[in-house]
């Protein structure tokens, strides 16, 4: 694949077009017309292919050939267990694998894509309100709240009718005044001024005070919901499946904690407390009215009637454009969030023009919800204030024609809350609709309160201490899907990686190699069973089970905060151990030479470090967890040749007692594993020793390292073969490997062609040792066979026939 978009695109289509590669596929450079070789930012050599070769700068150590490499022995004092994989990593690197040739179809897998945004349709249920306020308060709580809600407001209508009513009784007093002479003095009866103003003044201060607790007991209870509902949402976030992260865009996320939040922060509380408040004196107004001019509640009833025809009419409308105004705003949020995180190549391409035009449709797409949002609005606006009008003139013209039976008090408290009323009806309602669209945040919020949570973090059954300690994996019948309704990805898994073991794990696109990585963390629950040293890993927390497995991932992760924080968040080991891991690493000089060393804080996604460096550092991570366990996850797949054989010689050498699983592209750093487990469609095609499945023209692995070319397949066979001879056998017994105690580790997946390979190598084994032990002990061949060879007499005899039947030997 990479070939052919080599050759076909870029030396084809874009020939006559100046060509800037920037790679670490070095075998790419002979055709190129200008090589530049850069060192720590800065250019080191220029020229041709040709000319850097005979200049004899530091290019050439990158570049070697391939016909000039000779793969150099371990020495003497290596363990002949020890991978040569630092000795193969400088193979050429164009064993990266070339998945289908030309014209062939890719595996059928499940293509991963964004799920759509959903939306909620229909009124905002009263269970909602309910989650909204229980979320900060208890029902005895509300309560409280709610009476001294009704507790304000009496207060204050009791304040206007006391007026009310002092008015008509000082009226009532002149009208029947009478002069009373008592010893020569005349004595106007007159009202006690201090008692009125006592019960006013008394009545003021309940406003106030009920007041003021009233809105301080709402904004407490409301702001509490707000702050139990986003802890609730980023608990839920964090506890959610990776799967989640895969399907929904960043923008999604932060919308929820961005606008949706501020609303329930700052929004909603304001116009939810605004609306109660109005709510009530609304009630009060029509019990005024209703008090001094019983029967207006006649006119009042089907007046009440349209305006619940038209608030249910407007909610429809209105409702929907706020959640279709939330929805259209979240593409604002990745679109924006994108284009920072790749504002330099949008600059290198001169891509500004397109996404700003992109952008503005975006946004446009959002003011044209927004707009339609204010327009519904204003259009209910309008036909409240046409009720409000039609009451008004109902009491107006009730007080004129009852003018004989009514106070002039009680008529004046009337028509003044009536007038009131006009505009505050309409502010009430529009508080009432804003509040229910303000609403479907809550709802938003809420749904991400409620997502899936991963399996529990700690369970009651908790592994030993020292768990792992021999790194024994094994996969029985394990089916995984990343969704309870999604195709499997991994089918009937049955393979078993030995303690200390080196494992690659290779196949094509789709084929199911991450997917078995997910499984073995528990990114989503597998069917069947993981064992790890003889536990169960579905029988215990997450945190015992992943903080117990190192990984290096393809795309290597660096946190905003120190370089202390990003090797040791949970500050476990000493400032010696760091640097040491950094000395290893080979970043001890680099972090020296940062303004504060360890404490030195990262940019965002460690961008002040290149993609080598975030490597080296996710590796030095995994030096600091002595785990028994590491998966490798593509790690040099992105890497220069030298960090990527700095990274396999610090594996070879740090994790040489670990058991180590290496998903690889490249052929040539898995090439000398212990063994290669090949994956096709979420099954095992094959799994055994490198250089047994070279042998079979049919495997998958077969056709992988011949895809990489004719020198570089004779290299990797070469490499193969290499670590074949050099590599201690386990004790065998059937054909299956066997632990010093006799427990099986797992069969073998191999093909037919696989099988005669093996039977013709125990036979030239069989051979040698026979000719060998005929030569120190004539007439006992055949037990001196059996002696030295792990395989039985059987296989033996079995091999010698098949393989060698010309062949005699006599004693």
């Amino acid at each position: 694949m990479l070939v052919l978009l080599f050759g076909r695109c870029i030396c084809g289509l874009l020939k006559n077009k100046p060509r800037i590669l920037v790679t670490h596929q070095l075998q790419y450079l002979k055709a190129a017309d200008q090589i530049l070789v850069l060192k720590e930012g800065h250019m080191v050599a220029k020229g041709t292919y040709m000319e850097l070769q005979r200049s004899g700068v530091d290019f050439t150590s990158l570049l070697k050939k391939e016909e000039e490499e000779e793969q150099q022995l371990p020495p003497p004092d290596v363990p002949t267990r020890s991978r040569t994989l630092s000795q193969n990593s400088v193979l050429s690197q164009s064993s990266s694998v070339q998945s289908v040739k030309d014209g062939d179809q890719l595996p059928a897998e499940p293509v991963q894509t964004v799920a759509e945004e959903s939306r909620a349709e229909g009124t905002i249920g009263v269970s909602l309100y309910v989650k909204y306020l229980r979320a900060g308060a208890s029902i005895f709580t509300l309560l409280v709240v709610l009476l001294v809600n009704l507790l304000a407001q009496v207060a204050y209508i009791m304040q206007d009718w006391w007026l009310a009513y002092w008015a008509d009784e000082q009226e009532k007093l002149g009208v029947n005044n009478s002069t009373i002479i008592h010893n020569g003095q005349n004595i106007t009866k007159e009202l006690d001024t201090a008692f009125y103003l006592g019960v006013y003044g008394g009545l003021t201060a309940a406003v106030i005070v009920f007041g003021f607790v009233r809105n301080l007991l709402l904004f407490n209870v409301l702001v509490r919901c707000a702050q139990a509902l986003h802890n609730c949402m980023f608990n839920s976030i964090l506890r959610t499946p990776v799967r989640f992260f895969d399907i929904n865009p960043i923008g999604r996320v932060l919308n929820r904690f961005s606008k949706d939040i501020g609303q329930l922060d700052s929004n909603l509380p304001w116009t939810f407390v605004d609306f109660i408040q109005v709510f009530l004196q609304i009630l009060g107004v029509i019990a005024v009215s209703a008090s001094v001019i019983p029967w207006i509640l006649i006119p009042v009833l089907p007046l009440l009637l349209i305006f619940l025809y038209l608030r249910r009419y407007f909610l429809q409308t209105s409702r929907d454009i706020k959640r279709l105004e939330s929805t259209t705003r979240s593409p604002v949020f990745s679109h924006l969030s994108s284009s920072l995180q790749g504002l330099w190549t949008i600059r290198a391409f001169g891509a500004e023009e397109r996404f700003q035009k992109a952008f503005d449709a975006h946004q446009d797409l959002h003011s044209a919800a927004w707009f339609l949002f204010l327009t519904t609005s204003r259009w209910f606006a309008v036909r409240l204030d046409g009720i409000c009008s039609i009451f008004v003139t109902i009491v107006t013209f009730g007080c004129l024609l009852l003018r004989d039976q009514l106070d002039a008090g009680s008529v004046g408290l009337a028509l003044t809350y009536s007038i009131t009323l006009m505009g505050m009806f309409q502010w009430g309602v529009r508080q009432s609709a804003e509040v229910e669209n303000m609403m479907t945040s809550v709802e938003r919020v809420v749904e991400y309160t409620e997502l899936e949570n991963e399996a529990p973090w700690e369970t009651q059954k908790r592994p030993p201490p020292d768990w792992p300690s021999k790194g024994l994996v094994t996969f029985d019948h394990v089916n995984f899907s990343y969704s309870s309704n999604g195709p499997l990805v991994l089918q009937d898994l049955k393979a078993m990686f030995r303690p200390k073991e080196k494992v690659g794990i290779v196949g094509r696109t789709g084929a199911g190699k991450s997917s078995l990585v997910s499984a073995l963390f528990r990114l989503a629950e597998p069917q069947g069973k993981i064992y790890i040293d003889g536990v169960l890993t579905s029988e215990i927390g997450l945190h015992d089970l992943r903080q117990k497995m190192s990984i290096i991932p393809q795309d290597p992760v660096l946190f905003t905060g120190s370089m202390r924080k990003n090797l040791d968040p949970f500050n476990q080991h000493t400032d010696e151990e760091l640097w040491n891991a950094l000395q290893e690493v080979q970043l001890k000089s680099v972090v020296e030479e940062l303004p504060g060393k360890l404490e030195t804080v990262l940019a965002e996604s460690g961008s002040n470090f290149s993609v080598g460096q975030r490597q080296l550092v996710c590796l030095a991570r995994a030096i600091l967890r002595k785990n028994r366990i590491l998966i490798i996850d593509e790690a040099t797949a992105n890497v220069d040749p030298r960090t990527d054989e700095l990274i396999q010689r610090t594996i070879r050498d740090k994790f040489r007692e670990c058991t180590v699983l290496t998903i690889a592209h490249r052929l040539n750093t898995i090439i000398d594993s212990d063994r290669i487990l090949v994956l096709d469609a979420g099954k095992i095609h094959a799994y055994d020793e490198p250089y047994t499945l070279l042998q079979d023209p049919e495997c998958v692995f077969y056709k992988m390292v011949q895809q990489t070319g004719k020198q570089e397949a004779a290299a990797l066979l070469e490499a193969a073969k290499q670590a074949f001879e050099n590599r201690s056998r386990p004790n065998m017994s059937n054909g299956h490997a066997q632990t010093a105690d006799g427990a099986e580790f797992g069969k073998r997946h191999p093909t037919p062609v696989v099988r005669a390979a093996r039977e013709v190598r125990l036979a030239q084994s069989a051979l040698h040792s026979l000719l060998a032990g005929m030569a120190d002990c004539p007439g006992g061949a055949a037990t001196h066979v059996t002696a030295q060879h792990p395989y039985t007499a059987e296989a033996e005899a079995l091999s010698l026939h098949t393989a060698f039947k010309p062949i005699v030997v006599k004693p």
